[in-house]
């Protein structure tokens, strides 16, 4: 009987070294889960301010590059187009290539507004991964789930404590009864004089012990007790202060917030400046759309000219016409008079001479004109049809340019209506976010807390208790009276009935103290497993 007691203690000892051990590496993995979920929320918070960070980047550059670019480009083309219609018709071919190098830059700049439209795009889905904030509050709210179902089981742990307080009420009351069960003893043993003083001097000192260690158990549960409730009001004023550095930074959100929303207002009032100077150019192609039917009511005035000026030229014909026929009649006059005038017909033969010559003069000239006339014609023939080649162009370009205008407006519609709806779910999914954020930080600093001093409170329950030392203690004190009881119980007569009390005794009080050991050993285990359930789940 001595070999079993001095065994179960040694067992039981060993048992609280174990699970000394184990849940010392149970809450060691508990911190380590706390500090990661920490640093994740510290990624995730950097990752969102970093994203914020490059659209502002990415508005920045756009203002400052592509719309200074495209008002640049605007203005050169606006240049060029004055040049074009301040120059006279003769210069049609450079204006036909000034028209074709104001195409290229036409076309140019539809290429920088696409490349705004594919930067508006790339804000876009920049903008999108903002989308994705809902599955991060889908985790903290799993979080604090989790974080409430661990606090509900620390408050069954609470319970459990008082439990035990209470059980402990009744063992002190069973060892009441031991007591007064071995006082029986001693006076159905009124026979043994000496042998039952003695006992019953030993049983009152292992009585005496054990009301002590309950009295010190309640007096160290009533401190632990103390120390938690001091626990809870510091941890409650580290609430506080945590609370407060929350506010300050949801006063900081709230401002980058403002300052986005001043972003966004100066990127809309760039967009109307490039929609009004859009305009402008409309209104100067207009404009030059007029200058272009000026030239060609030039070109028309010409060809009137040009068309007097041929019969003027059948006039002078029919004039020579006469001249001919007057000079035919001389002729006749002259053939008359040839009798009577031969002197004077060769004075008019070289008269007519000098005549001839000039009319060949002036036929010459009115070939010469006539040639004239038809190379005149044939580059006004050139210039109709290079006319309207340009026209041709100018109203494709037109079209396009319509179409292009169209889309832009379209495009930057729908940015400003997508601007206005992400901005509004930014700032509702940003509330949100702050609160269950801060919602998640009051949890984990006060699970966190919790757990530092619930192992604290584990790790110095052993030491604080003596439950080693006292076990061995109780166990060789019990020992010792044991055998000492059974030495006289031997050379006493009856010793069978008295051997028989004792271990009806002793027995049970070993088995329920063994029992409830066991129980304690099960519940921190429990306790333990059910601290790291949550944090397991997420990982």
């Amino acid at each position: 009987m001595d070999h079993s007691n001095h065994t179960t203690l040694l067992q039981a000892a060993g048992g609280q070294t174990a699970i000394s051990e184990r849940m010392r590496e149970l809450l060691a993995r508990a911190a380590q889960d706390h500090v990661y979920e920490q640093r994740t929320q510290g990624a995730v918070l950097d990752e969102i301010r970093q994203r914020l960070e490059g659209m502002e980047w990415l508005l920045r550059e756009v203002r400052e590059r592509e719309l200074g670019g495209l008002s640049g480009t605007l203005e050169t083309v606006s240049g060029r187009l004055d040049d074009i219609a301040a120059k006279p018709p003769l210069w049609a071919e450079g204006l036909a290539q000034h028209v074709e190098a104001v195409r290229d830059h036409v076309d140019a700049v539809g290429e920088q507004v696409g490349g705004v439209d594919s930067a508006v795009e790339s804000v876009g889905k920049r903008v999108h991964p903002v989308m994705e904030l809902p599955k991060l509050r889908a985790d903290v709210t799993a979080v604090c789930e989790g974080m409430e179902e661990t606090l509900g089981r620390l408050q069954t742990v609470v319970d459990f404590t008082d439990d035990m307080a209470k059980r402990m009420g009744d063992v002190t009351a069973r060892l009441a009864q031991v007591s007064a069960g071995m006082e029986v003893a001693a006076g159905r043993f009124t026979r043994l004089d000496k042998s039952l003083a003695e006992l019953n001097s030993r049983t009152d000192r292992v009585e005496g012990v054990v009301l002590d260690l309950s009295d010190t158990f309640d007096e160290r549960v009533a401190s632990a007790a103390r120390e938690v409730r001091a626990r809870v009001d510091e941890v409650g004023e580290h609430l506080s202060g945590r609370f407060d550095g929350v506010d300050g930074r949801v006063d900081r959100v709230e401002s980058r917030l403002m300052a986005l929303d001043t972003r966004f207002e100066t990127a809309e009032e760039s967009l109307a400046d490039v929609d009004a100077r859009l305009r402008g150019v409309d209104a100067r192609v207009t404009s030059h759309t007029g200058r272009f039917d000026a030239i060609d009511a030039r070109l028309a005035s010409h060809a009137g000219r040009f068309d007097a000026l041929d019969e003027h030229l059948d006039t002078h014909t029919g004039r020579f016409d006469v001249i001919d026929e007057r000079l035919t009649a001389h002729a006749d006059r002259l053939d008359a008079a040839d009798t009577r005038l031969t002197g004077r017909f060769d004075a008019v033969d070289r008269h007519l001479v000098t005549h001839a010559d000039r009319f060949d003069a002036i036929d010459e000239r009115l070939t010469a004109q006539v040639g004239r006339f038809d190379t005149v014609e044939d580059r006004l023939t050139a210039q109709d049809e290079r006319l309207e080649a340009v026209d041709g162009r100018l109203g494709k370009a037109a079209g396009r340019h319509e179409d292009r205008f169209a889309g832009i407006d379209d495009r930057l519609t729908s940015l400003d209506g997508r601007l206005g709806e992400a901005e509004e779910r930014l700032a509702h999914r940003v509330e949100g976010l702050d609160a269950h954020l801060t919602g998640l930080n009051t949890r984990a600093e006060q699970a966190g807390e919790t757990l530092e001093a619930v192992g604290r409170r584990i790790d110095g329950l052993p030491a604080a208790l003596g439950i080693g030392e006292l076990l061995d203690t109780h166990g060789e004190r019990l020992t010792e009276a044991a055998a000492s009881l059974a030495e006289i119980v031997r050379s006493r007569p009856d010793r069978d009935t008295l051997a028989e009390t004792v271990s009806d005794i002793v027995q049970p009080a070993t088995t329920d103290l063994n029992k409830r050991l066991g129980a304690l050993e099960e519940t921190m285990l429990a306790l333990a497993e059910a601290l790291l359930r949550p944090s397991r789940a997420k990982d």
